[in-house]
């Protein structure tokens, strides 16, 4: 009955309307850290490389160039670590190419479901290695094009590197991205793991399997960012 209703001319207004203000009140909660973020991030142009949509969210809110290719997207976590191990190679020599299937299970229920009320991304694959789930992009056309264009921005010289506790992520991988050779990285993380230097315990998110949507608790995350780069 509800289905029917929202495929209603009533029901599609009620549905905008509704996310509109969703979308406005999530606004409200994380706006009061922008002066931070901006005062973090103009710095020597700061180039921000995500394992999903984060990067995206911050520049959007801070009105920033897009100078990451990492934003509109996510990636598997064992594939995000692959990445971040060979960065350089990734955003200026590999080959960006597309496949039907994610080699993931849960890629695919995320990508199904994600069809559902949105449409059917495309997936890229690095090298024939690293996956990536261009789930705000329409076409490969314009996920490929707009990859290489952003990779070009990058600033290797100013990075941080963002990573959250989802998309087949374990405690594992957190160990691994800490011993990564960046300066400045983050892990938003469900494990206490205090001898990591780079784990950034999110307690809202304890005992939970992951960390939420980096979206709908954009301000959440922001809060622990801003504390953590002073």
């Amino acid at each position: 009955m509800m289905k029917a209703f929202t495929h209603t001319v009533i029901g599609r207004w009620l549905v905008k309307k509704k996310g509109e203000l969703d979308g406005w009140i999530l606004y409200q909660r994380r706006k009061s850290y922008f002066p931070l973020l901006e005062k973090m991030v103009k710095e020597g142009e700061l180039s921000i490389i995500s394992c999903n949509c984060f990067a995206g969210r911050i520049m959007q809110d801070l009105k920033m160039k897009y100078n990451t290719p990492t934003l509109g997207l996510y990636f598997m976590y064992p594939d995000y670590i692959e990445f971040l191990q060979h960065l350089d190679y990734y955003l200026k020599e590999a080959k960006l190419e597309f496949v039907e299937h994610s080699k993931y299970k849960l890629g695919n229920e995320q990508r199904e479901a994600w069809a559902k009320t949105h449409n059917r991304y495309p997936i890229g694959l690095l090298d024939g290695k690293v996956e990536i789930h261009f789930m705000h992009y329409l076409t490969k056309e314009d996920a490929a094009t707009k990859w290489y264009k952003r990779a070009k921005r990058v600033n290797f010289d100013n990075l941080l590197i963002v990573g959250m506790d989802r998309d087949c992520c374990t405690e594992q991988d957190i160990r691994t991205f800490d011993t990564l050779p960046y300066e400045r990285k983050i892990m938003f993380s469900t494990h206490n793991l205090k001898e990591l230097k780079s784990n950034c315990f999110v307690k809202e998110f304890a005992n939970m399997d992951s960390v939420g949507e980096p979206y709908q608790y954009t301000d959440i995350y922001y809060r622990y960012l801003t504390e953590r780069f002073k």
